[in-house]
């Protein structure tokens, strides 16, 4: 009984998520492209602040990672007794130039326990350094628990050497009222996915987000300024040949 409750609450939850999204996709494509542009700027400006000195994040990480996902905004959702967070951000691949296209996305995050008041702000930043992260993103939903949850990064050079963490699958970071590593939940990633935001990538890209992490080819002379921000930001973070 107490699994049915849980699947129709999730059911009932994903329906509010997406309502949003099936009015923006009978908007017009400039719209769309207004849209998108914000949230790669918005990922491009967190990430920025990430790498400050002053936050104590490790950049090392960044060198080292496959993929990269920034939502640099969450909201609380709350459905009868449960509360959820989702988020909406860009994820950008490494190939063989540097880093992908930014990639649209959401998460979906239903922890047991909730901490967090409706109105603070949490962005939340997933590094994977798995070389097969790619193929855990193939389906349009993902989950990400068990052997594939993430582990919340260090901060500071001592925390960094302390650890292993060049064995950890996914490092993740939220930022949490302008602080790194903020507040959070020990079990937000117990159930967590991440699904791509076709309504963002297909208008844009005339691809899904599997394909744009994927680096097919886009007609880069019909992309509205402003939506390459967030791989741009990547790209000044790559180490000095």
């Amino acid at each position: 009984m107490k699994q049915l409750i849980w699947t129709s609450l999730v059911a009932a939850f994903f329906f509010i998520m997406l309502t949003p999204y099936l009015t923006l996709a009978q908007k017009p494509a400039p719209q769309k492209f207004s849209h998108a542009v914000e949230r790669s700027e918005d990922a491009a400006r967190l990430l920025s602040l990430l790498v400050d000195p002053n936050t104590g994040f490790p950049k090392a990480l960044i060198d080292k990672a496959r993929v990269i996902a920034v939502f640099p905004h969450a909201a609380r959702e709350d459905v009868l007794v449960r509360k959820f967070l989702q988020g909406y951000g860009v994820i950008s691949a490494r190939d063989q130039n540097g880093w992908s296209l930014p990639a649209f996305y959401q998460f979906l995050s239903a922890p047991r326990k909730f901490a967090g008041g409706s109105n603070e702000n949490l962005g939340l930043i997933l590094l994977f350094m798995n070389d097969d992260a790619l193929s855990w993103l193939e389906k349009k939903k993902s989950e990400f628990k068990h052997e594939r949850g993430a582990t919340l990064g260090p901060v500071g050079a001592a925390s960094v050497q302390s650890q292993n963490w060049a064995g950890k699958q996914i490092v993740a970071y939220t930022y949490y009222n302008g602080k790194l590593n903020g507040k959070i939940d020990p079990d937000f990633f117990n159930d967590f996915m991440l699904e791509q935001d076709n309504n963002i990538n297909l208008p844009v890209y005339g691809a899904n987000g599997r394909e744009v992490l994927g680096g097919k080819k886009v007609d880069l002379t019909s992309l509205p300024a402003g939506i390459s921000a967030f791989q741009e930001a990547l790209r000044k973070q790559q180490p000095a040949q």
